[in-house]
């Protein structure tokens, strides 16, 4: 693999970084993430109660990653040249705007189209917070990781609040419920000091600003010839598929043998909790073990612990043991991938890496949830765990032999 050296001028003046500023991207990434969780957890019970198949299921879960699949790359771009606080102000409304029109438009064209608007909004979101810490932390996994740590108290939040909006308000009312905490994020997100940009373009911008060009599609996958970033979004692809089918069937696992919604969003929570401790290791996990082979096998253990769980059956105990230990894992491997990846690139291409992963991300959350839903629907739920681990165990596998042979020191 071809070593690589990114170099630019810088495209704004370097701002001090402040402590307003750090708390700022860790605010961020509590309610972004927090955003992304209410909607988790909510659309597949929404799907089931409208009817939908497995399959139906798998396509309306895939289709929340399909614009942000090819429109991530030009997002990143667009918080580079235009700032992140601007973008992430506009794209936190869309989504509390878009949540709303849920509970009116409950057919499958329509739940499909709301899905990829809210998808592509709500990720933008979630990009600007990982560039805003990225930008403030310049790549040191200590603070990152706490950021990762922030950020899980929004997915512990998250389906706790949704689990008991949907048990004893309903539906509407949770999907209001997501409308304000966006608009709670929206004010978080105006506290981030407008002098810490670093933008390509300051003052008033033209509609010519906001299209995707080529440049931006071919200066971000270029960044693929980094190894750092080459093997980041090797690990990344296999942590979101893994993701994809736990946010698609494991809650329709868990409500197949009788758990609650309140109880779903607890099972998550205890996870969410879990990830956050794991992430507040990172930076001591960096110093004391060889960094690739720790982020394969502690990705794959998670794989493992999500293919077991149709034999732990309706256990509380078990299954929030089982996802605790996989959130723990992937709490430890985030924080490390996102330094890696902020170390390899220049500040003024934060957002850039970051649209590049996030593309990378939405495919393997388009393409997992639609073929587990295929082989559910083929050889039913518990053959499908197993076959969805053995596929991605798999890929763990072959990804350690390539590194291996390669021996890229990152």
């Amino acid at each position: 693999m071809p070593t690589t050296k990114i170099s630019s001028p810088e495209t704004s003046a370097d701002h001090p970084i402040t402590k307003r500023d750090l708390y700022a991207s860790y605010a961020s990434g509590l309610f972004s993430m927090g955003q992304a969780e209410l909607l988790t957890v909510i659309i597949p019970m929404w799907a089931v109660l409208q009817g939908a198949s497995p399959a139906e299921i798998g396509a309306i879960v895939g289709a929340r990653s399909a614009l942000t699949f090819f429109l991530a790359i030009h997002g990143g771009a667009l918080m580079d040249r235009l700032g992140t606080r601007r973008v992430m102000l506009f794209f936190t409304a869309a989504t509390g705007v878009l949540a709303l029109f849920y509970p009116f438009l409950p057919w499958l064209p329509a739940m499909i189209f709301l899905q990829m608007m809210i998808g592509f909004t709500s990720n933008m979101t979630w990009m600007g917070a990982q560039t805003l810490v990225a930008q403030v932390a310049k790549g040191d996994p200590g603070q990152i990781g706490h950021f990762s740590f922030y950020s899980r108290i929004g997915n512990v939040i998250a389906p706790l609040l949704m689990g008991f909006l949907w048990d004893y308000t309903g539906p509407r009312i949770a999907f209001f419920g997501i409308a304000v905490w966006s608009s709670v994020m929206f004010l978080a997100v105006w506290q981030v000091n407008p002098a810490m940009q670093v933008m390509a373009k300051r003052g008033a911008f033209s509609w010519r600003d906001v299209l995707p060009k080529l440049s931006d599609y071919t200066g971000s996958i270029n960044l693929i010839w980094v190894p750092a970033v080459a093997f980041t979004l090797a690990i990344s692809f296999t942590r979101h598929a893994t993701n994809a089918a736990e946010n698609s069937f494991l809650i329709v696992y868990l409500k197949e043998v009788g758990f609650a919604a309140t109880t779903i969003g607890a099972i998550f929570s205890v996870g969410e909790i879990a990830s956050g401790i794991g992430s507040l290791f990172a930076g001591r996990l960096a110093r004391a073990l060889p960094m690739v082979s720790t982020m394969i096998a502690f990705t794959a253990a998670s794989i493992v612990l999500l293919a077991l769980t149709p034999f732990m059956g309706a256990s509380f105990v078990l299954l929030a043991a089982a996802q605790a230990g996989r959130r723990i894992f992937e709490g430890l491997v985030q924080p490390l991938m996102f330094s890696l990846q902020a170390r390899a690139v220049p500040r003024h291409l934060q957002g850039s890496i970051v649209g590049l992963r996030v593309t990378n991300n939405r495919l393997a959350s388009i393409v997992t949830p639609v073929i587990m839903g295929l082989i559910v629907q083929w050889f039913g739920l518990t053959a499908g765990f197993a076959v969805m681990g053995l596929l991605l165990c798999g890929f763990c596998v072959a990804l350690g032999v390539v590194m291996g042979r390669t021996n890229t020191q990152l």
